[in-house]
């Protein structure tokens, strides 16, 4: 799985870097800027680039970046800031120094530099280290650069957003809002806060070649995992599968007016690879299920009204008890006093024999037992949106105070919190927590939550361990996601259309195993 850090982590393998490799740190800056000058070639035709650099490394990335360009022959404007107590760092003397026997032309603390139609801003004022907001000729260019019609490239963070512990109070009217940001070795954490998405843009990550053994000696407990690392998770079927070895899920789901739910969790699930579904449901919800889904067993008491009644959950329970390797609980369940009531017994007959999944509406009476003092079977996975995780915890303003509660939800309770979103997190009971960075937004459509908890079942139902059947899951969702936008456009796209491809997913992610792996 791939790490990230906390601000202070990286500062410390950049020194470890140059410790191990027996290099200055403006070594690092001069990568930093061929890393960056590399995508800019790659994505821009040759024009006017003005570069805002501020004193510390951050800005002495910026000006090694346009010393580069001007090789290449590019138009270079630098503007020069500094800064707070008008002081540069070494790194930044040095680079000021290769300015100064340069033929480019800058200017110092210049506040509005001439923006020209087509040209393209580098922001390069102030990284991480910044702990305030912005203010005199800093904060004037940034109004500035943010009122003019032109893309901004941001290194390594947008100016102003800062340190880790400022995420919750930045100053809108002095960030630098950026088309793109550039980022060196690892994501940021701000990268993955939707509050901050309109300063960030799209965000790049590029390789400076931090030592190894630096990254292998930093610990972490944040992490981020794309195709590649959801690759490594597939499992190859043995010749002699049949569907009494590939698994039996049991899916408790919909309701009257949502056997939508139900239908779009079972062909999730079944599309994933489970070799037996049976969708427990109530009777109204019958002929859909096995008209929409005729690979699926279904189980409804023999009635013709349209909910589960209290006694119905004895008469189908004991039946799955014993052949159902995983349990999946929620989508479009409805939320009566006998849904919690059924969540209840679930908890009881199925915890510490069966993996258990539980979605939707299923969270919602989850809230309910919690305060009863029910404890959740260990290694549980809950999926919940926002609003559902605050339900289960807090209503938070803020999604890094979301974040946090969803990890201490997992590790208090012993369970998987799959924090649903663009980003979304899946936080495991040891405390690490994993960022997805798959996935598009034409996925925020209704139903999609139903087949990430159909694909999830499918896994747990299969054998996959709860935490890599979450990761997985997550995985395939996202992809399948990204297969159906780039077929009919982010707009179109449909939580069918999600489970429906979940095959091509499987052969998509299959392709970036490693040759070995695929043995």
């Amino acid at each position: 799985m791939k790490k990230f850090f906390p601000i202070y982590d990286i500062k410390a393998i950049d020194r470890r870097t140059t410790e191990l490799q027996g290099i200055p740190y403006i070594s690092l800056v001069e990568r930093a800027a061929q890393a960056m000058c590399d995508w800019v070639l790659n994505h821009y035709t040759r024009r006017r680039i003005v570069i805002l650099a501020g004193p510390g490394n951050n800005g002495a990335d910026g000006v090694a970046l346009g010393l580069l360009l001007n090789d290449k022959e590019w138009l270079v404007d630098i503007h020069t800031y500094t800064g707070f107590t008008g002081r540069r760092s070494e790194c930044n003397e040095d680079i000021m120094r290769r300015l100064e026997m340069s033929d480019i032309q800058y200017d110092e603390n210049n506040c509005q530099p001439d923006l020209t139609p087509g040209c393209l801003v580098v922001d390069a004022l102030f990284g991480t280290g910044l702990k305030r907001d912005l203010d005199g000729p800093t904060a004037e260019v940034t109004r500035f650069v943010n009122s003019a019609s032109v893309e901004v490239l941001s290194v390594d963070i947008p100016s102003g957003i800062g340190a880790e512990d400022s995420y919750l109070g930045v100053d809108e009217r002095t960030v630098i809002r950026a088309t793109h940001t550039i980022t060196f070795q690892f994501p940021k954490l701000a990268f993955f806060l939707p509050e901050l998405s309109a300063y960030i843009g799209r965000w790049h990550v590029t390789d400076i070649k931090l030592a190894p053994e630096a990254i292998a000696e930093a610990e972490t407990f944040v992490f981020y995992s794309d195709e590649a690392e959801a690759a490594k998770l597939l499992r190859q079927r043995s010749r002699f599968a049949h569907k009494g070895t590939m698994g039996h899920a049991v899916l408790y789901a919909g309701s009257y007016g949502m056997a939508g739910a139900a239908v779009l969790s079972a062909k999730a699930c079944l599309r994933s690879g489970v070799g037996l579904l049976t969708v427990v449901s109530p009777p109204c919800n019958m002929h859909v299920l096995q008209t929409a889904v005729p690979e699926a067993m279904v189980l409804a008491p023999m009635r013709t009204d349209y909910a589960f009644q209290p006694n119905d959950f004895d008469d189908t329970s004991n039946l799955f008890v014993e052949r159902a390797t995983a349990v999946g609980v929620g989508p479009g369940l409805g939320r009566t006093a006998v849904c919690t009531d059924m969540l209840r017994s679930l908890l009881v007959r199925y915890g510490g024999k069966v993996p258990m999944v539980i979605d939707a509406d299923g969270l919602y009476a989850l809230r309910t037992l919690l305060d009863e003092g029910l404890e959740l079977p260990p290694d549980t996975i809950l999926t919940p949106h926002p609003g559902e995780l605050d339900r289960l915890t807090e209503k938070h303003s803020h999604t890094v105070d979301r974040i946090e509660a969803a990890c201490l939800f997992a590790i208090r309770h012993r369970v998987i919190v799959i924090l649903k979103g663009a980003f979304t997190m899946i936080a495991l009971p040891c405390g690490r927590r994993i960022f997805n960075t798959t996935g598009n937004a034409g996925m925020a459509t209704a139903g999609s939550g139903d087949v990430l908890t159909g694909i999830i079942l499918s896994l747990l139902a299969q054998g996959y361990d709860p935490e890599n059947a979450a990761l997985l899951g997550v995985g395939l969702h996202a992809t399948s996601g990204d297969i159906v936008a780039a077929e009919r456009g982010q707009e179109a796209l449909l939580s069918g259309d999600i489970a429906e491809n979940v095959g091509k997913a499987y052969l998509h992610l299959a392709s970036k195993q490693p040759q070995q792996s695929k043995k």
